[in-house]
C-alpha cells in the first residue's frame, strides 16, 4: 500500500476529482432541464453517488487490478528460472505505467549492452514479456509491416518503440536461468540488426523492496 501511495497518490487524487466533477456536471445539466421532474430526495441521492459513491468505486476498480498484476507476477518470479532473474543483471528497477494508467516499479537489466525490462500483461497473467525499448523510425510503413510479420514467428512483438519477447511461462518449460538468458541475448541481436535507437531507461530506487 505505500508503495501504490507513494506513486500514484497525485493521480488517484486528481482521478478522483475529474470523475466526481464529471458526473456530477452531467447530472447538473440533467436538472437544469428536467428539475420538476427529480425529487428532492433522489437529487440529493444522486449527488451522493456522483460525488462519492461511484468515483471511489471506479478508483477500488483500479486498485485492485495494480494488486492483482503484483499477485501475477510475483506469481511467476517464484517459478524457476525466473526467481533467478538477479543472476543475468535483473537487479534495478523503474517506473512504468500499467494499463489502467496507475504506474508501479519493473526490474529491468543490460544484457549485450540493451536495457530489458521485465513485466507482464494484466491480460495474459501467465506470459512473461521482455521488453527493448528504441524507436525504428528509419523504417518505412511497407519495411515497418513486412518486419512485424517476420518478427511475430518468433514471438516476438515488433512496435515503432520497442521490441518484446513474449514467453508462456506454463507451455514453454525452460530448464535453466541460462536458457533465459540465451532467448534474451537473441533479443538484443535482432534490436540491433534493425539499427533501433535505444530510449534510455532510468532507475528508479523503491521504497521497498517488493516489486
Amino acid at each position: 500500500m505505500n508503495e501504490l501511495l507513494e506513486l500514484n497518490r497525485k493521480f488517484l487524487i486528481n482521478g478522483y476529482l475529474w470523475i466526481s466533477g464529471i458526473l456530477s456536471i452531467g447530472f447538473s445539466v440533467y436538472l437544469f432541464f428536467f428539475y420538476s421532474e427529480v425529487s428532492s430526495k433522489w437529487i440529493l441521492i444522486i449527488y451522493s453517488l456522483t460525488l462519492i459513491v461511484l468515483p471511489l468505486f471506479i478508483l477500488s476498480v483500479w486498485i485492485s487490478d495494480w494488486f492483482r498484476k503484483r499477485r501475477y507476477k510475483k506469481r511467476i518470479l517464484t517459478k524457476k528460472p525466473y526467481s533467478e532473474l538477479e543472476k543475468i543483471g535483473f537487479t534495478k528497477k523503474t517506473i512504468k505505467t500499467n494499463h489502467n494508467s496507475l504506474v508501479d516499479y519493473v526490474q529491468f537489466a543490460e544484457i549485450n549492452g540493451s536495457e530489458i525490462i521485465f513485466d507482464i500483461n494484466i491480460r495474459k497473467p501467465k506470459i512473461a514479456e521482455f521488453s527493448i525499448y528504441g524507436l525504428t523510425n528509419h523504417l518505412n510503413s511497407k519495411e515497418y509491416l513486412q518486419k512485424a510479420k517476420e518478427l511475430d514467428y518468433l514471438k516476438i512483438d515488433f512496435s515503432r518503440y520497442a521490441f518484446t519477447k513474449s514467453i508462456d511461462t506454463k507451455k514453454e518449460k525452460l530448464n535453466s536461468i541460462q536458457e533465459l538468458e540465451k532467448i534474451l541475448m537473441e533479443l538484443t541481436h535482432i534490436a540491433k540488426k534493425e539499427k533501433y535507437e535505444p530510449i534510455s531507461i532510468t532507475e528508479t530506487k523503491p521504497v521497498s523492496n517488493t516489486v
